[in-house]
């Protein structure tokens, strides 16, 4: 227990340097990660990075472009999830844009899990830690195209990654809890510094970092409370 607590102490020293470095704000008293533990394998992050990712490049098509959507953007999308065999691991909300059964409310919101993939191609030792520390602005979705564009199996894809160390997984963790903390709080009360940091953007890759560490197979169940 005593080790437990000194490994979160170190990591929130970390987190700390980062954040005062960026000019954003604390919270003193916001609780140490410290029992947390990956809970999801490099097998289960593959299948949720391309089911998450190819739903959300859907929902893109339905805002941007409603007549691409139903005339080729679903048919090319499901043959996507077909090649790659991931068709069973869409969520209820994903499913809907697959099958058109989705509004505007809907597809925006599940346009905004780009950002949660982005995050776990960090985790996937994609995306240097450098990058992922960086959430001012919106992840660019033609690095996710490239990268899967290059396979053409889930086989290919799982060899290309390397999943991060639960200590880097759990690193990063704690910066986004403080950085979505700073978020919330200058919502709350604009003298809270927060730098540059996009709530939105923050608070979808924390949600794909809290999966992560989470029991829970949907990440929409998982509290983002700070």
């Amino acid at each position: 227990m005593k080790k437990m607590k000194n490994e979160a102490l170190k990591r929130r020293e970390k987190t700390l340097k980062v954040v005062n470095a960026l000019g954003i704000d604390h919270c003193e008293g916001l609780p140490l990660i410290g029992e947390e533990r990956l809970c999801k394998t490099q097998e289960q992050v593959c299948k949720r990075f391309l089911a998450s990712f190819f739903s959300a490049m859907l929902a893109c098509d339905y805002n941007s472009d409603r007549e691409f959507f139903e005339n080729e953007g679903r048919k090319m999308i499901c043959s996507f999830l077909e090649q790659f065999d991931v068709k069973n691991e869409l969520y209820p909300d994903e499913l809907k844009i697959i099958t058109g059964d989705c509004d505007e409310r809907l597809s925006v919101n599940v346009s905004w899990n780009a950002e949660s993939c982005y995050a776990l191609m960090w985790a996937l030792g994609l995306i240097s830690s450098e990058e992922m520390e960086k959430p001012s602005n919106g992840c660019d979705t033609r690095i996710m195209v490239k990268f899967t564009k290059q396979y053409g199996t889930f086989d290919e894809i799982m060899s290309a990654c390397k999943m991060r160390s639960e200590t880097e997984v759990l690193d990063m963790f704690d910066l986004y809890y403080n950085y979505h903390w700073a978020c919330v709080d200058h919502r709350i009360n604009p003298e809270t510094e927060c730098g540059e940091l996009d709530e939105e953007v923050v608070m979808e890759r924390r949600k794909a970092l809290e999966w992560l560490v989470s029991e829970e197979e949907d990440w929409n169940e998982i509290s983002l409370d700070t």
